[in-house]
């Protein structure tokens, strides 16, 4: 088990005069509101910790795990108390935030380690003055998960979703626009928030498709197999529990699904629609540095950061714990066909169909009350009178308003 003790910043070193390293990371599980949480993350940590003890026998980790939505002023507290971590994972977006606020340090990559990460995700680390604010490691991405003993076959296309919640299949969704986005490239409803957020007013065209894709949540909430839920961690237990046959996942969340229904778990590209493909969104695993360092802890720090992003060590973690995508290049087209359907057609030019999608969250993250706003209008259509008119209009205006 990991403890979350506090231990100072000063070069500690153990008998093998290895460094130890703190590293402050955020779960992927911050919407589980349960005894068991973290438990998932704990035990892949552990793994990985001995695992690097074996390849990088010098540095010795000492990670605490913290609710996402706590993470910032964790760290705050024990940075200005000059406990500060050496290292903090997180997602791209709040790696960005950490380091606007002057919770952590941006980090400088030579043209030589550059090559080694995909253009896409430094694109999504890097600020308007081009410094970076971590560096990726790997990224979680959108499927769908199912049981097989309840669904021969997932479903292609949002019309055979449809269908087989016609024949006593239930299907489970979130009703955030974060889980929700993936749908939005079924309708080609994408270019209507693109649009807004760059404050103009969208074509006819794009406003109808953006209506048309409401009308889509709008049917579905009416039809007694298709759930709408508040948050992962409900659908992943109406999986296990067998009240689900299918659900919208995140890799990430793979370790727990796979414990619980073992080999009847299945892993699917999440449905497409007429207009065209889905557009998952990705969360950009990106390890940043803490800025109460010693020089030997910071150069321990950077040199484990190199070694994380090699196509060796890529190649090994991606195919070890199969949830997440490596986010070099050459270690990607390696192991893209050994990872579960899914990722098999992930590659750096779906990166770059789904940056847009990307940005959009990461735009609708950094504003709150943008965010709630949206939540909002979204619960207004799925469980209440809101028309898929309405709703289209609203949330457009919204995005449009000023910060």
């Amino acid at each position: 088990m990991l403890s979350t003790s506090m231990l100072g910043s000063c070069a500690i070193t153990d008998r093998q005069d290895s460094t130890l390293l703190q590293v402050a990371q955020a779960s992927n599980e911050n919407e589980q509101q349960s005894a068991s949480r973290f438990h998932s993350e704990r035990k892949i940590s552990k793994d990985f910790q001995q695992q690097l003890k074996e390849m990088q026998p010098a540095i010795r980790l000492h990670p605490s795990i913290y609710a996402a939505e706590s993470l910032e002023q964790e760290l705050r507290v024990r940075t200005n108390s000059g406990l500060g971590p050496d290292l903090v994972i997180t997602d791209s977006n709040q790696a960005l935030t950490l380091l606007a606020k002057g919770i952590t340090t941006p980090i400088q990559l030579t043209e030589e380690k550059r090559v080694l990460i995909s253009p896409s995700a430094l694109e999504r680390v890097k600020t308007d003055n081009g410094t970076l604010a971590g560096q990726p490691v790997s990224q979680y991405l959108q499927l769908a998960c199912f049981d097989k003993r309840k669904l021969k076959e997932p479903p292609k296309t949002l019309t055979e979703l449809s269908a087989a919640s016609g024949k006593g299949k239930v299907f489970g969704m979130v009703t955030n626009i974060q889980d929700l986005y993936w749908s939005l490239g079924s309708f080609g409803a994408g270019e209507a928030l693109a649009t807004s957020f760059a404050g103009k007013k969208a074509s006819v065209a794009a406003h109808e498709r953006l209506t048309q894709w409401m009308r889509w949540l709008k049917a579905s909430s009416y039809q007694q197999n298709i759930v709408f839920l508040r948050n992962q961690a409900s659908l992943r237990q109406g999986l296990i529990g067998g009240e689900m046959s299918w659900i919208s996942c995140w890799s990430s969340q793979l370790p727990q699904l796979r414990e619980a229904l073992k080999d009847h778990l299945g892993v699917a590209p999440l449905p497409s629609g007429d207009f065209g493909r889905a557009t998952p969104i990705t969360r950009l695993q990106v390890w940043a540095l803490g800025k109460n360092s010693s020089k030997r802890q910071r150069a321990e720090s950077l040199r484990l950061l190199n070694f994380m992003v090699q196509p060796w060590a890529q190649k090994t973690f991606a195919l070890k714990y199969k949830t997440s995508y490596p986010v070099n290049p050459a270690a990607a087209l390696i192991v893209r066909k050994q990872l579960s359907l899914g990722f098999d057609k992930f590659s750096e030019e779906e990166n770059e169909r789904v940056s847009r999608g990307d940005a959009i969250i990461s735009a609708i993250d950094a504003r709150p009350r943008l965010e709630k706003d949206i939540q909002s209008t979204l619960n207004e259509l799925i469980f209440d009178g809101l028309s898929p008119e309405q709703a289209a209009t609203e949330l457009q205006n919204q995005i449009k308003a000023k910060p």
